[in-house]
């Protein structure tokens, strides 16, 4: 199974969507992940003239949001986009 990894950007005129694939946990922890479905955080950015304000951060599994997550627990995922 073809699996996405690290960061897509995707930006049209009024959003920008960051989303991004982490390896899955069997991945990570050395063990077959075979057919497990895989996980992804999608990050919305509402566009305002030559700035762009968070507006949503889901965690997706299986395209079903499992969470909604915070401004602060997306932060340092913010700070390394705009290198920061």
């Amino acid at each position: 199974m073809l699996r996405q990894r690290g960061w897509e950007v995707k930006e049209n005129q009024n959003e920008i969507l960051a989303i991004y694939y982490p390896p899955p946990i069997e991945e990570a922890g050395g063990e077959n992940y075979g057919e497990a479905s895989q996980r992804y955080y999608l990050l919305k950015f509402i566009k305002n003239g030559d700035l762009a304000y968070l507006d949503s951060a889901l965690l997706i599994e299986e395209d079903k949001v499992i969470r909604a997550m915070s401004k602060d627990e997306v932060e340092l995922w913010l700070e390394s986009l705009i290198g920061g």
